[in-house]
């Protein structure tokens, strides 16, 4: 009957646990979370702790073994109605009343005890698990937001490099067009003043060449000017993309550490991929906060350390009436060979005799003591399972305060990253036809990637923040 009652009860809570998981999308962490309970070491440890405590109900119920003494005479004893060879003596102890029910509650309640705290077990393994599970969903996206900024900085490396390109080539062009400028005013003055003395044209030609001289240094200073801001700017972009390169590099191997915490959960290899979705849905309270705070009552921790008092409670009665005397039935059978010399009628007659006991409980202090550490043991539980709901209503307010404002960071950061995605694409256009604001783009490239890597980190925050209140108040783990 025993083994039966297990079995139903591990039915049971193999069908709430699918119950919890398949109430939820039908995604790979639900999947991650079945294989979960199925496979970790330490959840099958605690059951196997709960089935032990259930077999320890039939033995506190049940009655002391009985007695049986044999006792056999070396040289038979003689009796006026025989030889008496041998006493046989069995008993049978009886504790006082209630006793037994007393024992038997208290190891009841102790298997409640073990099984809340197995429960407590497989919810904190569900929520570990899934803190896990978002842990490398954020990673997982914030490699690829990296790659992609990665991508817009080399973009723009391309449109700089161009740009360099485009100023050398143009400063050795207008250099040769300064130079023909100025040949063709020479000549145009020496036709044109040809009426005119030696003296004259020799002066034209000095004046004509110096302005040609100040043109060409003109734009030559321009050019190399325009040339090495060009230049600072491609610097500054492979700076850029180093950063981002070296920190692509450190998500990945924060990924493949991630991977094996998560496995372990699991019980499967540390080299075993795990597969992340694409989307995370953000999740939402299945009732609103006020019933989950009513509902911190049932949280396995609190019923467990409830469970205990009132275990200790059974055992402070069940001492109570063990210091009552108990009280023994029992027989004694003489086996008796007859006498030659008894002419007894009940000459070779074995003898029957019923026998009674009663134990004696006289040295009282070790009742009085085990007693009242039975309720010492019985308070303390009481007052561990009201402190620990205080300790759960102060953490479940701090993570309704954590809750909502992730609720709120999703909605800033969903405008901050369109905004200043809007304002990217303006200013890399402006750069492409004119080259300004350089600085600008560097600055909400970067602002644009902490929003998006925000908005990502708000979204995980806000579901692991569900399932924490899920855990705290026990709701939906039933």
């Amino acid at each position: 009957m025993k083994r039966i009652f297990k079995k139903i009860i591990f039915i049971l809570i193999f069908i709430m646990s699918q119950h919890y998981i398949m109430a939820k999308s039908n995604d790979s962490l639900s999947y991650y979370l079945k294989i979960a309970a199925e496979n970790n070491p330490g959840l099958k440890t605690e059951f196997l702790k709960y089935s032990a405590s259930l077999e320890k109900i039939i033995p506190a119920g049940s009655l002391p073994d009985p007695q049986l003494e044999l006792g056999f005479y070396l040289k038979p004893m003689e009796l006026v109605a025989g030889n008496q060879i041998a006493d046989i003596k069995l008993m049978q102890m009886f504790p006082w009343f209630g006793t037994l029910k007393s024992a038997k509650d208290e190891a009841s309640k102790m298997a409640i005890s073990n099984f809340e705290n197995f429960i407590n077990y497989r919810n904190e393994l569900f929520y570990n698990t899934k803190v896990i599970y978002y842990n490398l969903f954020q990673i997982k996206k914030d490699i690829e937001i990296t790659g992609k900024n990665l991508k817009i900085l080399k973009t723009i490396e391309q449109i700089v490099l161009i740009k360099y390109k485009s100023n050398s080539g143009n400063s050795s062009v207008a250099t040769g067009a300064s130079m023909g400028t100025g040949s063709n005013n020479q000549t145009s003055g020496s036709s044109a003043m040809g009426s005119m003395g030696n003296q004259s044209q020799s002066g034209n030609a000095n004046s004509s060449s110096a302005s040609s001289s100040s043109s060409m240094s003109s734009a030559g200073s321009s050019m190399s000017s325009g040339g090495q801001n060009q230049m600072v700017n491609l610097f500054r972009i492979q700076i850029e993309i180093n950063l981002l390169e070296n920190n692509l590099a450190l998500l990945n191997d924060k990924l493949k550490t991630e991977k094996v915490s998560f496995n372990r959960y699991l019980n499967r290899l540390p080299e075993t991929e795990v597969f992340i979705q694409d989307t995370l849905i953000e999740d939402e309270l299945p009732i609103n906060t006020n019933s989950l705070i009513d509902s911190i009552a049932n949280n396995p921790m609190v019923k467990m350390y409830l469970a205990d008092s009132v275990a200790y409670n059974a055992r402070a009665k069940m001492l109570k009436k063990m210091s009552y005397p108990m009280i023994g039935l029992g027989v004694n059978y003489s086996v008796i060979n007859k006498s030659s010399s008894s002419t007894s009628m009940m000459n070779g007659k074995d003898m029957i005799m019923p026998m009674l006991a009663v134990t004696l409980p006289i040295y009282r202090k070790k009742y009085n003591s085990m007693i009242h550490e039975a309720e010492l043991l019985r308070d303390a539980s009481a007052k561990l399972s009201q402190s620990v709901i205080n300790d759960l209503r102060f953490e479940f307010q701090q993570t309704i305060q954590n809750y909502n404002d992730a609720n709120r960071r999703i909605t800033l950061y969903a405008k901050q990253s369109d905004l200043a995605e809007n304002s990217l694409n303006i200013l890399i256009t402006s750069f492409s036809a004119n080259g300004t604001d350089f600085e600008e783009i560097l600055r909400m490239e970067n602002q644009l990637l902490d929003y998006e890597l925000k908005k990502i980190q708000a979204v995980i925050d806000k579901n692991s923040l569900i399932a924490q209140l899920l855990y705290l108040s026990g709701f939906n783990y039933k």
